[in-house]
């Protein structure tokens, strides 16, 4: 029941975050604009160490240790592996082209900072996309 209860807390952090933060960002930007978002995005920057990050070392490491005492093959368990990939995809996403926005928002150049955030709202809207996917395939367990 712990492991369980890790891992949906981490679901819960991470998932969280991931969409609060962009509408929070989305909010802000449109009241104050690019002179005031540095702040926001340092915000940002930190919450994602501590709830993107943390929360999903929760997810990934409690999933994968609960799927292991109940017996079930992380690869041969469609909604485990769907659940994986879908983590696996967002995850890329986020190392790849969301870090590296979210470093140039910090930027003291409002243009460098306007591109920086308009690439990491529709990259990372997409980034949550797979997450909705894998979330939807481990609490319905569909086959595939």
């Amino acid at each position: 029941m712990t492991w369980r209860f890790l891992h949906v807390l981490g679901v819960v952090l991470m998932l969280g975050n991931v969409i609060v933060t962009g509408v929070w960002a989305e909010l802000l930007w449109r009241w104050d604009g690019a002179p005031r978002f540095r702040s926001v995005a340092r915000a940002i920057w930190w919450t994602d160490i501590a709830f993107t990050i943390g929360g999903s070392a929760l997810l990934t490491t409690f999933g994968v240790l609960r799927a292991r005492a109940l017996g079930l093959p992380l690869w041969a368990t469609p909604w485990i592996r769907h659940g994986l990939v879908g983590l696996g995809v967002s995850t890329a996403i986020w190392l790849v082209v969301l870090l590296p926005a979210q470093r140039a928002m910090l930027a003291d150049d409002p243009a460098v900072v306007r591109r920086a955030l308009q690439r990491w709202r529709v990259w990372g809207w997409l980034a949550v996309a797979p997450l909705l996917w894998a979330l939807w395939a481990m609490v319905t367990k569909q086959p595939g």
